[in-house]
């Protein structure tokens, strides 16, 4: 059976959180129900000893010692604590984000008419944005409110004067383009993996007015912009390099969760042109993982997703950095979960042995690891078919060739695996079938390889097709 709400709501509170939500429960300012700090206490109880939460009987008796138990008074009961909890929550927020707490402060005493009260509030949001490390769209949005309290005062009490009309006028520019290119770049990925088409609105028809109206001063714009202008055109190394470029000079402008967002943009981006043969973004996503893995934005909990931990070896590996790379493994292996460690590091080695020419001991690798990673598994499939190649293995290559082929069959894959995976078996066929020495032949099955769309070893096959 599902756990009640407010048990949901409980479970995800820091006992810090839950004293203070105790004192809450009990001023009599906000509820002078008893059954109600009877059934906290209870719940609180439980959830400061690591106990499970009481059954419904068992809450009810200490809720309500004394009576029969009424199931549709404890549901009501729960809901009102809920909501109650609700209301302490909303509060905390309000709290804990001092210009939103001194911002609706001074509104009270603006419409109360109390001007000198009204401006010492303001003083604290003056204070409070001059010392706010970041300046990202959020930032923006605060000095807005700021600046829109400021002028419905200045609109009451100031006879003669100007009003900061223009500065709200530009606020609000600025606050729009950063946060629609900031949900532009969060729809271009999305739409990237998931090929779903999206609107962008107002923004290909204001997008020349960045760089005129001179915005690219902002970073929480100059960001996203350059986000956006590599996400969306054909020559994207210029303005990936300037978003780059960007993100060193005002990267400390953002909170963590927002940077690390941006890195994932990037780095996404550059996994895409590595799949697409763009070889100058190998550099960069390299050069963008190191960055991630020395700010900590990559680690979740202290662990390393296995999704990441192949992807900063491949590019690595295809940068040619083969010692940097088994640093890499060694230094990262132990953030793995566990049951990826073995498998995941033994499938890297491979590669890294399958590149340095030593195939024998890619397959010895290959050998012990476990491929229960899907994605592991066709990389690893396709290594396989390449080392049989090179090493003229042409029966062991058709039996696996066939063999990959019915896997791709059988298994569900995206779309992008599918097309691409059955590209290359296809390929390599024809490199296998080609008559010595017909180079009209080859330079065929070379134009092929160029114009698939999707294609992760395009340059191996265009390697082998010129032998």
């Amino acid at each position: 059976m599902a756990a009640p709400v407010l048990y949901e709501v409980l479970l995800k509170l820091e006992k810090a959180e839950l004293r203070r939500l105790a004192k809450f429960v009990r001023s009599p300012f906000f509820t002078h129900r008893q059954e109600m700090g009877r059934m906290f206490s209870c719940l609180s109880g439980c959830l400061y000893r690591g106990r499970a939460l009481p059954d419904k009987a068992l809450l009810f008796r200490k809720s309500f010692p004394g009576r029969d138990y009424d199931d549709l008074l404890l549901r009501a009961t729960m809901s009102d604590l809920r909501e109650l909890v609700e209301e302490f929550l909303a509060w905390q927020k309000m709290r804990s984000g001092d210009l939103r707490y001194w911002l609706a402060l001074a509104a009270e005493y603006r419409e109360r008419g109390l001007g000198k009260f009204f401006n010492q509030a303001m003083k604290k949001v003056e204070k409070g944005l001059g010392g706010q490390p970041f300046r990202n769209a959020d930032y923006l949005a605060q000095l807005l409110d700021y600046q829109l309290e400021r002028a419905q005062f200045e609109t009451r009490t100031v006879r003669t004067g100007e009003l900061p009309l223009q500065a709200i006028a530009d606020s609000i520019d600025a606050l729009f383009l950063a946060q629609k290119l900031r949900h532009a770049c969060t729809q271009l990925s999305h739409q990237a993996v998931f090929k779903t088409e999206y609107d962008f609105g107002l923004l290909p028809k204001v997008l020349g007015e960045v760089e005129a109206g001179g915005f690219l001063r902002i970073p929480a714009i100059a960001l996203y912009y350059y986000c956006y202008r590599f996400l969306t055109e054909q020559d994207s190394l210029g303005f990936f390099r300037q978003f780059r470029q960007e993100l060193r000079e005002n990267g400390s402008h953002f909170p963590d969760s927002e940077l690390k967002n941006l890195y994932l943009l990037a780095i996404n981006y550059c996994i895409r042109k590595l799949n697409e043969g763009h070889g100058p973004f190998v550099l960069e996503g390299w050069e963008l993982y190191q960055e991630g893995l020395a700010q900590g934005f990559l680690l979740e909990h202290g662990r390393l997703s296995g999704f990441t931990f192949n992807n900063v070896a491949a590019f690595g590996i295809k940068l040619g950095v083969f010692e940097a790379v088994e640093a890499f493994i060694e230094q990262y292996r132990d953030k793995l979960e566990p049951v990826q460690q073995e498998s995941f590091v033994h499938f890297n080695l491979a590669r890294l042995e399958y590149t340095r020419g030593n195939y024998t001991a890619a397959l010895h690798l290959m050998q012990t690891a476990d491929f229960k990673d899907l994605v592991n598994n066709l990389i690893a499939k396709t290594m396989l078919l390449k080392i049989y190649f090179e090493l003229d293995e042409f029966d062991l290559l058709d039996s696996h060739l066939e063999s990959f082929r019915r896997f791709i069959h059988r298994r569900e894959v995206s779309d992008y695996h599918r097309e691409n995976y059955t590209n290359i078996i296809a390929l390599v066929k024809k490199l296998m079938a080609l008559p010595p020495g017909d180079s009209a032949a080859r330079a065929a099955l070379q134009a092929e390889a160029e114009n698939k769309s999707v294609l992760t070893e395009r340059e191996w096959l265009l390697e082998m097709a010129r032998r």
